[in-house]
């Protein structure tokens, strides 16, 4: 399908996640704890740490972890987000790749990093209350055209900004 084609509805569906192109010849099932663990590896070679540097940072054996990330023993909860937190891998963002969009790939996509900082925005506004909080049944379709409006008030910014920027360097 083409991205024209993509709605609110159906942009988490598998036809329009974000292709893996790691997943070819694993050997390993694709499952969440699998796709977890590439984005780990993956964070590691990215930032240049061996994983022994990793373990050792953990206070673990060098084989164990090993055995996690290469060998198909278990990820725990507990240690991915204390890998998370080494490597500064955002929860939220990777939440969405790996379990929405089924793609360790997709942490990387700059629409995956809008939509969680969004997110998190959005549920932190909404779980505060500061400003009140909304008591009507809204339609998906309201949300949806606001969050809409708010992205095109970004692209504007930005726009301005890249602007001023081109401005005072002439």
């Amino acid at each position: 399908m083409l991205h024209g084609a993509m709605t609110p509805e159906t942009v988490f569906n598998l036809s329009f996640a974000i292709g893996n192109a790691d997943t070819a010849g694993a050997t390993e099932p694709e499952t969440e704890q699998s796709r977890y663990k590439r984005l780990i590896t993956a964070e590691l070679a990215r930032q240049s740490i061996p994983i022994a540097h990793m373990a050792d940072k953990l206070g673990m054996l060098r084989t164990k972890l090993h055995k996690v990330l290469r060998q198909g023993a278990f990820l725990s909860e507990v240690l991915r987000d204390k890998l998370f937190a080494h490597l500064g891998i955002d929860h939220t963002r990777a939440t969405i790749a790996v379990s929405l969009l089924k793609s360790d790939a997709a942490y990387y996509d700059q629409a995956v990093f809008l939509a969680a900082e969004a997110l998190k925005g959005l549920y932190c506004e909404a779980a505060s209350g500061r400003r009140g909080a909304i008591q009507v049944d809204l339609r998906p379709a309201i949300i949806h055209t606001a969050l809409g409006r708010a992205y095109e008030m970004l692209l504007t910014h930005q726009e301005r900004v890249l602007e001023a920027n081109r401005t005072l360097l002439s």
